[in-house]
């Protein structure tokens, strides 16, 4: 808005305002990133389309990966209902979605797709691929696991890309939420 290229108006100032909530909670959260697994996380869980979260938030990344001419290609036109904290899943989505644009080289693609899981445990699944490298996981991964959900990375080798899962669950996770092996790349 400063320099222009945004036009003030309610939308806009309201989308400001959910960002800055976010990051209030972040600031929050970095303090106690290392409980993450003890699930020290303030989670407000409730049925959330997991499609329709995917879909806002390429929205309004969009203007950064169109910068850098980078393609963002979404697949999430079905519902998809996940138990989790809206914020909390945005703010994954965020940082896998920045952290694939940090990781692309012009003209790459970045692609997210969600969809339902049935087996053998009901989840949404919410995947971030791109043909980029390089990638941190710690905050978002410490808040999927903090409830029951993980985030797992695939990649064919340095600079060839990667697949990045995130999986949360379609109903109430067992207390003590869900442990996984260990992402790195």
């Amino acid at each position: 808005m400063a320099d222009g290229i945004f036009i003030p108006d309610d939308a806009m100032f309201a989308s400001l305002a959910d960002d800055l909530h976010r990051l209030q909670r972040l600031a929050g959260d970095l303090s106690s990133l290392s409980r993450s697994e003890e699930t020290a996380f303030d989670l407000h869980r409730k049925p959330t389309d997991a499609a329709t979260l995917a879909r806002a938030t390429a929205e309004r990344l969009r203007p950064q990966y169109d910068d850098q001419m980078v393609t963002l290609a979404v697949d999430a036109g079905t519902p998809v209902v996940a138990l989790c904290d809206p914020d909390r899943i945005t703010q994954v989505l965020v940082n896998l979605l920045g952290n694939a644009l940090a990781a692309c080289d012009r003209h790459g693609h970045v692609a997210p797709s969600v969809y339902a899981e049935p087996s053998p445990v009901h989840h949404a699944i919410v995947r971030v691929m791109d043909d980029g490298s390089g990638i941190g996981l710690t905050i978002a991964r410490g808040i999927a696991r903090a409830r029951g959900g993980d985030i797992t990375a695939q990649s064919a080798g340095l600079g060839r890309g990667a697949t990045f899962t995130l999986r949360l669950p379609q109903s109430p996770a067992p207390e003590g939420g869900m442990s996984g092996p260990q992402v790195s790349r």
